[in-house]
């Protein structure tokens, strides 16, 4: 590690291209497991693996997250001082999308209450369980996720608050700090505290953040494979092999993988992959549902998921230019302190 900072190379755009294509490939794989998941059988060819391993998706985005948010500001003027600049940047770029989701999900619930053929209780949202959504706090309350994926964006955001704290020593450029503060967050995925549920995938984070510090010239590649392959071991033990097996990779890719994206799906898909994630169960998940009341053949359901994942990726495109892109301009206006 390093603790002259201004000594640090900027890092070549290819890096981001790669972590795009993660990112893109994730929320696809994310959206097939939930299209499948209880409509097609598991011994059918085409959804064993996506069953069985499609919902490895989020832990990709938190290996991401873990490099990304450290990438981009270690090095940089951050301290304390900044942290609220920080925080205000982050709900910036994420939230009005997650709002939008939210609004979406519940005009989308009360209008099939209209449908004749719904047959449940009329649809209703109280004041306390839309805060809680709106708030990620629903794991600390009685309430109930209006979307079942909001619970990562719960996690995600509790990452935001420690790593924010966390980046303001890491950038004093203290070894010492540095490899105590990663230890002690990578020891807290050893603790279950019911609550909050972001102690459990802390090691997730941890592989994505050793990454960082190793594109930033804080560890050479030696160490960096060594620190990959024991929080790989702790992540063996705390999710099991296929989560290890994944998320090892996944870091892998991202320290030594470069490749160029320029005009290619993996661009398109990885820069509406938020928006994916966000809506494509409120959407594609209801013409899953519609025809699940069918008696289908498998290639008509393969055809079912086909057509949900297309729609989903055509509002996530209109969430994407309407909402994400707009949001993303704001918060990069939002300049940190520069001394």
């Amino acid at each position: 590690m390093t603790p002259n900072n201004e000594t640090l190379p900027k890092a070549p755009k290819k890096y981001y291209s790669s972590i795009i294509a993660i990112r893109g490939i994730a929320a696809l794989i994310v959206a097939l497991f939930h299209f499948t998941k209880g409509y097609m059988d598991d011994n059918y060819w085409l959804s064993y693996a996506i069953i069985h391993y499609g919902w490895i998706g989020v832990e990709i985005f938190f290996v991401v997250s873990g490099f990304v948010i450290p990438y981009s500001i270690l090095g940089k003027p951050y301290r304390l001082k900044n942290y609220g600049e920080f925080m205000i940047k982050r709900i910036v770029r994420i939230h009005p999308a997650y709002l939008m989701s939210i609004g979406l999900v519940i005009l989308l619930n009360y209008l099939s209450t209209l449908s004749p053929m719904y047959n449940g209780d009329p649809f209703s949202v109280s004041i306390k369980n839309l805060l809680s959504n709106v708030f990620y706090i629903v794991d600390f309350t009685s309430s109930s996720w209006l979307n079942p994926v909001y619970w990562t964006l719960a996690i995600e955001f509790q990452y935001y608050v420690i790593i924010g704290i966390l980046l303001a020593f890491w950038n004093r450029g203290s070894k010492i700090i540095i490899l105590i503060t990663t230890i002690l967050l990578l020891l807290t995925s050893l603790i279950h505290f019911e609550y909050v549920r972001f102690l459990k995938y802390t090691d997730i984070f941890v592989i994505g953040i050793i990454v960082a510090f190793y594109k930033k010239n804080y560890i050479n590649g030696k160490m960096l494979l060594l620190c990959q392959l024991i929080v790989s071991v702790i992540i063996l033990y705390n999710h099991g092999l296929s989560i290890a097996t994944l998320v090892l990779i996944c870091s892998i890719v991202i320290a030594f993988f470069r490749y160029s994206l320029k005009h290619t799906v993996f661009l398109f898909l990885g820069n509406i992959s938020y928006s994916l994630y966000l809506v494509h169960i409120p959407v594609g998940g209801r013409l899953i549902n519609l025809t699940k009341r069918l008696d289908l053949s498998p290639l008509l359901q393969s055809l079912c998921i086909i057509g949900a994942l297309a729609i989903s990726i055509v509002v996530s495109w209109l969430f994407y230019v309407y909402v994400e892109k707009p949001s993303h301009r704001w918060s990069r206006t939002l300049k940190l302190t520069k001394s």
